[in-house]
């Protein structure tokens, strides 16, 4: 993966989870699995990333988790968006729309990206 790829997955990040999140309580795996489905394996996600991140979001109460019994002994952790993270997220896909349509209008890009599959 090329560096400009890295820095726009990381300006994107944040606002996919919380996304995704937004939908239903996912685990860390699962997330990532999400990721990798829902853009067609474009956008991909290193565990270390993920919790990187959803630690980040649960400090600043945006996302809370529980931790759930899978089988008789092994756990895992769950994740919720909170309310605040709800109008987080509101606010990073206005700011989102608002850099992509200036982007493309740079771009002179009306329609948006054509990506060859």
């Amino acid at each position: 993966m090329s560096q400009s790829q890295d820095n726009f997955k990381r300006g994107t990040a944040e606002l996919l989870i919380l996304y995704l999140l937004q939908e239903e309580e996912l685990y860390g795996y699962r997330i990532i699995q999400l990721f990798n489905e829902k853009s067609g394996g474009r956008y991909t996600m290193l565990e270390g990333t993920l919790y990187t991140i959803l630690f980040r979001l649960e400090n600043a109460g945006f996302v809370s988790q529980r931790v759930e019994l899978v089988g008789k002994k092994r756990t895992r952790r769950v994740y919720n968006i909170t309310d605040s993270g709800r109008k987080y997220l509101e606010t990073l896909i206005r700011e989102y729309d608002e850099i992509v349509a200036g982007v493309d209008m740079i771009l002179d890009r009306r329609g948006g990206a054509d990506l060859e599959e």
